[in-house]
């Protein structure tokens, strides 16, 4: 409960913190893991001194400020020199700045963003993490600001029908597979199961009289 307390916080207050400041959310450990287990995300690791970072910065706190408001993706920042972060900068293999990372459907070891660094080419890249599918009610997801396929609907569709063990057996069976080796496409597809798994989960979706 409290830790569902902690990251419902993060998601209020990181988007306040952005627009007041007109700046990416600042992560530390904690907050970057809250970060990229309930949204996608965008992040840069950096250092205040590096000349390419204070060069990228206007347009990443214009970035950030866009998506301030998204129900799906944070856009955040992780300085790397302080103490707290530098185990977090080794941990993702951090060896310049700044590096740009991203998060998408729950896949938590992120993929090096290799694309322009325009402000143009990073909003065109972030608004496809925008489209994270809104797990809720069956209504609620056929809602077309949901951002779910069809795919998921009917995966949700199908797990809500299940009881709480099922669903929690289903989410272990696919937190074992997710390491393995495979095609980009299904190991996506992995998280987005999981993704949907959690949702129902965390809003008590589901048919335990079963």
């Amino acid at each position: 409960m409290n830790k569902s307390i902690a990251i419902f916080s993060f998601l209020l207050m990181a988007p306040s913190a952005s627009r007041v400041t007109a700046k990416s959310v600042e992560l530390n450990p904690k907050t970057f893991e809250e970060a990229i287990h309930t949204k996608n995300a965008f992040v840069k690791f950096y250092a205040p001194w590096c000349g390419h970072c204070k060069a990228l910065a206007p347009d990443w706190d214009s970035l950030a400020e866009k998506y301030a408001a998204s129900s799906s993706v944070v856009i955040g920042s992780v300085d790397c020199t302080t103490d707290e972060n530098k185990d977090l900068c080794q941990e993702y293999g951090v060896q310049g700045y700044p590096t740009l990372k991203f998060f998408k459907d729950g896949n938590t070891s992120g993929d090096d963003y290799q694309g322009g660094r325009s402000l143009d080419q990073l909003e065109s890249f972030a608004e496809e993490l925008d489209k994270k599918c809104v797990v809720g009610t069956e209504e609620e997801m056929n809602d077309d600001k949901s951002n779910c396929s069809e795919k998921e609907k009917e995966f949700a569709r199908k797990m809500r029908s299940k009881t709480t063990k099922d669903r929690q057996d289903q989410i272990a069976r696919l937190e074992k597979m997710k390491g393995g080796s495979m095609k980009p496409e299904l190991k996506s597809w992995i998280f987005q199961r999981l993704h949907i798994l959690a949702g129902l989960e965390a809003t008590g979706g589901g048919n335990d009289e079963l």
